[in-house]
Formats: structure tokens, sequence, C-alpha cells
């Protein structure tokens, strides 16, 4: 059955007339994505904000259209979402050039993502604080039956308040559905060096005819190597800095190493290690929400 006019442009908060954007301010340019910064003036209000545009693998007008309505339909679940450590979407701006795209509008952070948050410098109390507020957002999404897909440090941001909140949740699908896929540049489940083991296929496999599919258990996962990050300040498989050399370790189903860092502890490579184990032998994102605020209790001054 084809679908309606309605699923097809699902209604949103258009907020193109109301923002001013800013021209100093430099694009920033990702394979599938582009941001623009702005202000956004209501009444007497005004927000400095983020304006993302997912865009279309080749410059093909109904490859723009389909985009759009993917991205217009992911809109509409992130529009319901409310919580503390998600980031919140303020509503949408239009484009049309070169083709109508549909982009996210969100309160700008000042704080960047979490990779460049997370410095040598950054006190273990705050370390401790991000991981529970992570876990509390994914906890969160999950609730509300939404997979994140694509949990990676770039996609938990900081906010004026030093508050962790996770943002692009459910964008990878997207990416993906528009590649010219192989699965050595798919988008499915995320950046590489924090996708799970499960949805990369053994190295003797068919990769043109293997179509891995994401999971809650894939967040778990990837929650583990986000955690891994903000302890210790480096990424899974900090040694290796080919993506190519990347997508063969996760072929051969290697977990990322422990990296040497005082703040990485027993018992906090302990929990990263359960988030790695089997799918079926992970936690909750609720229990593993539950399990970080123990061990950060558990550390003298970190509460």
């Amino acid at each position: 059955m084809p679908l309606s006019y309605e699923a097809r442009h699902p209604q949103t908060w258009d907020l193109t007339a109301s923002i001013t954007r800013d021209r100093e301010f430099t694009v920033i340019f990702h394979p599938h994505t582009r941001v623009y910064k702005g202000t956004l003036n209501i009444g007497t209000a005004t927000t400095v904000v983020a304006i993302k545009h997912i865009l279309p693998h080749g410059d093909i007008e109904e490859g723009w259209a389909r985009v759009d309505v993917r991205t217009r339909r992911e809109i509409v679940v992130w529009m319901r979402l409310r919580h503390e450590n998600v980031v919140e979407l303020l509503g949408t701006a239009i484009e049309e050039s070169p083709y109508r795209s549909t982009g996210m509008v969100s309160r700008w952070m000042v704080n960047g993502n979490l990779g460049t948050f997370v410095t040598d410098s950054l006190p273990l109390a705050r370390r401790l604080q991000i991981t529970c507020d992570i876990a509390a957002g994914l906890a969160y999404l999950h609730e509300q039956d939404v997979m994140h897909g694509d949990l990676t440090s770039t996609n938990v941001l900081i906010d004026d308040n030093e508050k962790a909140r996770l943002i692009d949740f459910g964008l990878s699908l997207i990416k993906a559905e528009f590649d010219d896929t192989s699965f050595s540049n798919s988008r499915i489940g995320g950046a590489f060096r924090f996708r799970a083991l499960e949805i990369a296929p053994p190295i003797n496999g068919d990769y043109l005819n293997y179509n891995p599919v994401l999971t809650f258990a894939c967040d778990i996962y990837s929650l583990g190597s986000v955690i891994l990050q903000v302890l210790s300040s480096l990424q899974p498989y900090h040694d290796i800095q080919d993506d190519v050399l990347i997508a063969l370790v996760l072929a051969r189903k290697t977990k990322p190493e422990r990296p040497d860092s005082t703040h990485l502890t027993d018992a906090y490579w302990d929990f990263i290690q359960k988030c790695w184990d089997a799918p079926e032998n992970r936690s909750s994102a609720a229990g593993a929400h539950e399990g970080l605020l123990r061990l950060r209790e558990a550390v003298p001054n970190a509460v």
C-alpha cells in the first residue's frame, strides 16, 4: 500500500523564517551531513542554533527527495523526545537549493562534542558524571523504543552546564539507506571504532550480500566503547589510524585493547567488557545506567 501524503510529509515546526544564518561561520561538512550556525529569533528571545542537513549520495533530485522524506520521519520521532540527556529538537529549517532539504534545528553547544571535550586535564569526577549522563540518555531512548544506531563520541554533545546529551539517533540508518553501500563504507551501526562486532561480517564472508541488523544490544556495545574514551581520553583502537584496517579488525571480531589510563580502573574495565559481551548477555540500557551510578558512588569524592 503506498504511503499517504501525511506519512510522506509529516508536519514539523518550521523555523525557517525565524533563523538568521551566521555567514561568518564556516559550514561543517561531513560525508553525509552539513551543519550551519545561526540565530533563532522568537519574539525578543534569541538562541544560537545549529542547523543540520542530511545529504544524499550524488546530486540527483530524486535522491534528495527520498532523503528528505526519511529525514522528516526521523524528525517526528525526535520531536516527541524530552530528556535532560538528549539534545532537544527545536524545529526544522527548509533549504531549496540545490533541492529541497529539511534541516534539524537544535541549540548550539559551545562545549562541542565528547571527543573534543574529554581531554587529559578533565577531572575524574566530571568524567564519571558524563558516563552516567550518556547511559541515562540511552536508557531513555530505549524506553521510548528508539535505537540510537550511531553512539559515538561525536554524537554526544556537551551543553553549557557540561551535561552530556545524545544526538543523531536514527540517522545512521538514513545515511546507510542512501549510501553506495558495501560493508567497508556502510553507515549501518555508525562509526567503525564504536560499532558492535556482531554487525561486522566474518573475514571470509560475503560482503556484497551481508545485511547487518541493528538491535538495542548494538547500542550497549557502543556505550562500552564511548565509556572507554570518556575514561581514557582515547578512542577504541586508538593505535590504529587507518579506517580500512579498523574494518579488518572488526571482521576478525577483535575487541579494543585496554589502554593505559589511571582513570580506567579494573571495575570500569569490567563494566566495558560486559558491554562487549555476546549480545544476549549484555545489560539493558537501564541496567547499564544503574551499574554506572553504583560505580561512581564507590569512587571517593566523585559525587
